[in-house]
């Protein structure tokens, strides 16, 4: 007998259950004498189970009165309620929730009758329970309600009735999404759009940080018309999860796994069509208005995260649908900027944006091209020139950047700009030992003689920084760079904003050893400066008679006078210089300056008479010739000078 392991009091309280006039007193006798009411038999059954197969809906009345567990479930996890669910008995299921039984409550697994119902497509049963206004709100252990259990049943009109009764259509469960997550994922499209159309929120994004959009997608073109449905009622096209992926990302991470046969730990993944054309759902998915140049956390647009991986055909698509190649990161380097920084490694993605028209004369915000900045990293790589923090990123010895350096220069890269300070790149360059880089811009018409907003040339602001140094090992390093950039076609002729040639430059400095590798290059002497001087003048400022001799062997004419009508001669007599006076001598300077002069300076000149007589009484002379030659002199510039006095 089913109930055969009750004592013998039991065999009588079962004996009057099943009486047709049930004695309920003797009953609580029973039940005071020790009958377990709530007693299971070897299934984990109670007597309401045996009385409910038996339809003793009068013994199930009783026990229900006297306190029997309804809600007891056997070793399969079943309460009476369930089980009659499950037979389709439906005069049991409208007895017990008419006497009591919740129709609300939770089972051990915490799921309501309802929830199974729906679960398993009992329809009849369903229509029965919509009578007892169940509860359809109810979450269970995965936090999912009833209108899930809907969706995976898979009936419309099952679905539309719950939701005609659902309170919160948006409900979440333990993963934050709502129901229209799994509806995407199904066949039936109708399931999704039922509730898109009773205006379930397309934007809750779940734990990942995605909307129902990415489940959306997996299906592939199936759901073309679905995602037009979702973009008309105003889903976010341009989520970023918490994986840093767009849609467009997680488009693309689809179809690797299309091409590749890989274990997939998300098993939504299974849904992938392995032959469907993602890259057209790509396509209507920006068109519907997804921002190709969305960036993720790391500033990063999908062209560019496409290009890292060298997907050229992703990236060409991005293009097509207009992304920009105008992304700039914190130094406003362009994406072509800074491919082209990470060396030679890169140079598919080169060649890739180059054949795309890629700027490549872009600037960033220090005014530097991609040609400059390159540069930079070659001296820097070789120890010419110190660390830039900008560009610390992509320093490396084998970069590579001087084949990229060529491959620009041949794609036309402008070395022809100037910059607000009206430098050319050159002047980069002069201050090291460069002349490889040199080369390959000569090789594509540099301006080697270009002038800055001051008038210097490259040579100009070369010499004019080694005419400073005076650390003997710097200073051989200086002229050994000079020799080398004196062997290109460098116009020495070329004047400043003051009139000077390098040549003045060097004189005034007094370096004779810079005017003699100067001197190397054919070079106009006669040109004067702003004061009309030419650079010979220059040596009365030191006396200096041995760059006087060089420049006089080199054609220098002796007898050029300056703005004030006054020549070198003059000036080395006036100030004192001895030796230069007699280099001009010996040189055949003439002794008498017939030009026109300025009065002021006559009158400055007069004032120093007295250093002309300290020249004739010079005592280190024993050449009475050069003696005479020298009185010569003084006497024909104090006569000078007094002409010029008397001049009206």
């Amino acid at each position: 007998m089913v109930l055969g392991f009750f004592r013998a009091d039991e065999n009588a309280f079962l004996k009057e259950l099943m009486s047709s006039n049930i004695n309920i007193d003797k009953l609580k006798k029973y039940i005071a004498n020790g009958v377990n009411i709530n007693g299971v038999d070897e299934k984990g059954r109670n007597y309401l189970f045996f009385f409910a197969s038996k339809k003793n809906f009068n013994a199930m009345r009783v026990l229900i009165s006297l306190g029997i567990d309804m809600y007891k479930e056997d070793k399969l996890g079943k309460t009476v309620l369930s089980e009659a669910c499950e037979k389709y008995d439906f005069m049991m299921i409208k007895f017990l929730l008419d006497n009591g039984f919740d129709g609300n409550r939770k089972n051990s697994a915490g799921r309501t009758v309802l929830q199974d119902t729906v679960l398993l497509g009992n329809d009849k049963v369903f229509q029965i329970l919509l009578n007892y206004n169940l509860d359809f709100d109810i979450k269970d252990n995965n936090g999912r309600t009833v209108v899930f259990d809907a969706i995976e049943n898979g009936n419309l009109e099952t679905l539309k009735k719950v939701i005609d009764n659902v309170k919160d259509i948006n409900a979440v469960d333990k993963n934050g999404q709502t129901a229209l997550f799994e509806a995407v994922l199904k066949d039936d499209l109708r399931l999704a759009l039922a509730l898109i159309n009773i205006g379930i929120n397309l934007n809750i994004l779940d734990k990942n940080g995605q909307n129902v959009l990415y489940n959306t997608i997996l299906q592939g073109m199936k759901n073309e018309i679905l995602l037009k449905h979702l973009a008309k009622r105003g889903i976010n096209l341009n989520v970023v999860d918490s994986r840093d992926k767009t849609i467009l990302d997680e488009i693309f991470y689809i179809m690797v796994l299309q091409k590749y046969d890989k274990d997939i730990e998300d098993k939504r993944y299974m849904l992938i069509n392995p032959k469907d054309d993602y890259l057209s759902l790509a396509l209507q998915i920006v068109e519907l208005g997804f921002k190709v140049d969305t960036l993720d956390k790391y500033g990063k647009t999908a062209l560019q995260k496409e290009l890292e991986r060298k997907n050229f055909t992703n990236a060409e698509f991005l293009l097509n649908c207009g992304a920009s190649l105008n992304i700039f990161d914190e130094h406003h380097r362009s994406l072509f900027h800074i491919e082209v920084l990470k060396g030679y490694s890169n140079n598919k993605i080169i060649d890739f944006l180059i054949q795309k028209g890629a700027n490549l004369n872009q600037r960033d915000k220090y005014f530097r091209t991609i040609i400059d900045n390159l540069i930079e990293l070659i001296l820097i790589s070789k120890g010419e020139k110190p660390r830039n923090p900008s560009l610390d990123e992509y320093v490396q010895e084998d970069g590579g950047f001087d084949i990229l350096l060529k491959k620009l220069l041949v794609y036309e890269a402008d070395i022809s700009y100037t910059r607000v300070d009206g430098k050319n790149i050159v002047f980069d360059l002069v201050p090291y030992d460069s002349f490889d880089i040199l080369d390959i811009l000569v090789e594509h018409k540099v301006d080697l003689n270009h002038r800055d907003f001051d008038g210097n040339t490259p040579l100009m602001y070369m010499v004019d920084e080694g005419l400073r140094i005076e650390d003997r090992t710097l200073k051989a390093y200086f002229i050994k760079r000079l020799q080398n950039f004196l062997k290109y076609r460098i116009n020495m002729d070329i004047q400043d904003k003051d009139g000077r040639t390098v040549i003045h430059k060097a004189v005034i400095a007094d370096d004779l050893l810079v005017v003699e590798k100067l001197m190397i290059k054919k070079a106009n002497l006669d040109i004067k400066d702003n004061h009309g001087r030419t650079a010979l003048h220059h040596t009365q400022w030191k006396g200096n008679y041995e760059i006087a001799r060089w420049l006089i062997l080199a054609g220098a004419n002796m007898n050029e006078p300056d703005n004030s009508g006054f020549n070198i001669l003059n000036y080395a007599a006036i100030l004192g210089h001895t030796r230069l006076v007699i280099t001009l001598i010996s040189s055949g300077v003439l002794m008498y300056n017939n030009n026109p002069k300025n009065k002021k300076v006559a009158e400055f000149f007069k004032s120093k008479e007295k250093i002309l007589d300290k020249l004739v009484a010079a005592e280190d002379i024993s050449d009475s010739k050069m003696k005479n030659a020298l009185i010569e002199v003084v006497t024909n510039f104090k006569k000078e000078i007094n002409e010029a006095l008397l001049k009206k």
